[in-house]
């Protein structure tokens, strides 16, 4: 079996069709097609304005908190429609989860940080269960080493970088299937930004991943997939090494060799 054969039967993640998204009058979105694959880094590039993060806060529906916001056109998790009137939008959001470009600890324990999306969601029978549901989130964030011995302490008195691998770990407490990051390291310093993407590139062997990045380099080192957002469009979508090294399209050339952005 050729593999192009073989990667045509791994059905996609998430899969968006036609999708144009509306702030009021402004469309923000025009016909947006794009699979994304189960278990790999898919990055979403392209200059300031250009819909990649109204995309990303599409697959989550945090879209519907903008009163003036609407969207058409159909995205599916795992075939099924994230818009259908039979959705709970909370567990969508336990099943693909957030983190943003700034860290958002909540103003509670690192511990409570991590416990409480298993504790609204009941996902831990008991305190032992709920304690190794923290034990492991915190390891898996490469975050326990450094925080085990401070549980009880704030998680806002961490540093930018233990903040958003905080985040992280929050997030992944409850055990989603997708991880969206917008801009996960553009506040935080050249290390913390290192230690984030080694995390990231571990965490895609359990989860799907979507990140939005400024960075080529990140987009580059990171995904496997990668998307060319401008203005509203998807005008080019592949292998992130054929994007980066053979792009097919003009402005895709443009961006990623800086002559704009």
């Amino acid at each position: 079996m050729d593999k192009t054969t073989v990667q045509e039967l791994i059905q996609p993640t998430i899969k968006a069709r036609n999708v144009d998204v509306y702030y009021g009058e402004t469309h923000a979105l025009m016909g947006i097609d794009l699979d994304i694959a189960p278990k790999t880094v898919t990055a979403l590039i392209g200059p300031s304005g250009c819909g990649k993060s109204t995309f990303l806060r599409c697959i989550n529906r945090m879209n519907d908190t903008i009163p003036s916001c609407r969207m058409t056109g159909k995205i599916t998790l795992d075939g099924e429609d994230i818009y259908s009137k039979n959705i709970d939008v909370v567990q969508l959001r336990a099943k693909v989860g957030m983190v943003f470009q700034k860290a958002n600890p909540f103003p509670k324990s690192i511990y409570d940080n991590v416990a409480y999306g298993p504790r609204i969601h009941g996902l831990a029978a008991d305190d032992k269960d709920l304690d190794e549901i923290v034990f492991s989130s915190l390891q898996r964030s490469g975050l326990w080493n450094e925080v085990k011995d401070r549980l009880d302490k704030s998680g806002t008195a961490l540093s930018g970088g233990q903040q958003q691998r905080l985040c992280i770990a929050r997030t992944i407490a409850v055990n989603p299937e997708v991880i969206l990051m917008d801009e996960p390291c553009s506040a935080l310093d050249p290390i913390a930004t290192a230690i984030i993407e080694e995390l990231i590139a571990d965490l895609k062997e359990r989860f799907t991943i979507v990140i939005v990045t400024h960075s080529m380099q990140q987009a580059a080192r990171l995904s496997q997939k990668t998307a060319f957002f401008h203005l509203g469009k998807i005008l080019e979508f592949g292998d992130t090494s054929e994007i980066f090294t053979n792009p097919r399209v003009e402005k895709t050339k443009d961006y990623i060799t800086g002559r704009y952005g």
